[in-house]
């Protein structure tokens, strides 16, 4: 059987959920300032329901740390942990900052990026 993964990002103005089952990454976002708490629940429901997973298929939670907003991310990391000792599976924190210099990398396939403010 295949590794399945639930990621949630809560770090921005924006929740974020994704399955990542059988090679293919299913995701959902939703603008949600100030109602992580009350959108990311029924966005995980969501996104289990459209890819026939169930909680017990999963293999891996994972969550992103930050950086970001500090209450967000504690909502993430909250039911990410939650679930991680309930399935007893394992859980994976990501660096916000990581994502998207992998995101970037695969852009650009540049390795280092350099910032300039007077741009």
């Amino acid at each position: 059987m295949s590794n399945i993964i639930l990621s949630i990002d809560s770090s921005t103005d924006y929740c974020s959920v994704a399955i990542y089952k059988k090679k293919y990454i299913h995701h959902l976002k939703e603008k949600c300032k100030n109602k992580h708490t009350i959108t990311i629940l029924p966005m995980i429901q969501k996104i289990l329901l459209q890819t026939q997973t169930t909680l017990n298929d999963l293999s891996y939670i994972a969550y992103t740390k930050g950086p970001g907003y500090f209450t967000s991310i504690r909502i993430a990391a909250g039911i990410a942990h939650s679930l991680s000792i309930s399935l007893k599976i394992p859980i994976i924190s990501i660096s916000t900052l990581a994502i998207m210099a992998e995101k970037a990398w695969r852009k650009y396939k540049k390795k280092n990026f350099s910032f300039n403010a007077s741009n």
